[in-house]
């Protein structure tokens, strides 16, 4: 990764985390625990996730991914994610010959990010018991890999999470990965889309 990149995410980082730590995530005292027991006052979250992502001029293949959440406040996170797949060739690949081969053919993606809970709700799927649940959005840049480019990336997209159980969160998410890439044509602007499933876990 550039060296410049790496500033980036460290000026984001150290911005992001000035902002957590000025608004701190407040526990919650004994009787309000007590009324609602599926609140979390842990701050912390890792998680892994599989899904689809459609690479533009290359089709969809299967992703995997990891993602490290900082609970800021009630209602925003600090996200970091890292996504891998490897891709066949494409159409154009089949009929005009390989683009890249070996490594190039990986694409590796990792990015820092901000999210903000747009609402907070109640499931109820089973019976009188309630889990929580959040709609939320979320952006940042990161650094794309792949075809032998190195690409600064802007994402945004949108989530979906309900909880499992205290310390359990089942994620839907949708992500853009936008950058530019000259693959195909010179400085192409490139729209990835990533659908994921991931299961989290709050310590």
């Amino acid at each position: 990764m550039a060296h410049w990149i790496q500033r980036i995410f460290l000026k984001l980082f150290v911005v992001s985390l000035s902002v957590a730590f000025t608004h701190p995530v407040n526990a919650k005292d004994d009787s309000t625990q007590q009324g609602m027991n599926e609140l979390n006052n842990e701050q912390f979250e890792l998680g892994l996730s599989a899904g689809f992502l459609n690479i533009q001029d290359f089709g969809s293949e299967i992703a995997t991914g990891l993602h490290a959440n900082f609970i800021a406040t009630e209602n925003t996170f600090l996200q970091l994610n890292y996504v891998f797949t490897s891709t066949s060739e494409s159409s154009y690949e089949t009929n005009q010959g390989p683009l890249f081969s070996g490594d190039d053919r990986d694409f590796k993606h990792l990015d820092f990010l901000v999210g903000y809970n747009l609402y907070q709700g109640e499931q109820f799927f089973s019976g009188s018991k309630a889990q929580l649940s959040s709609l939320y959005i979320i952006a940042g840049v990161g650094d794309t890999s792949f075809g032998g480019e190195e690409r600064f990336t802007y994402v945004a997209g949108v989530g979906y999470q309900v909880g499992l159980s205290r310390t359990l969160n089942l994620k839907f998410d949708y992500r853009n990965y936008i950058y530019d890439s000259s693959l195909l044509e010179e400085d192409e602007s490139t729209v990835n889309t990533l659908f994921s499933v991931g299961v989290s876990y709050l310590f």
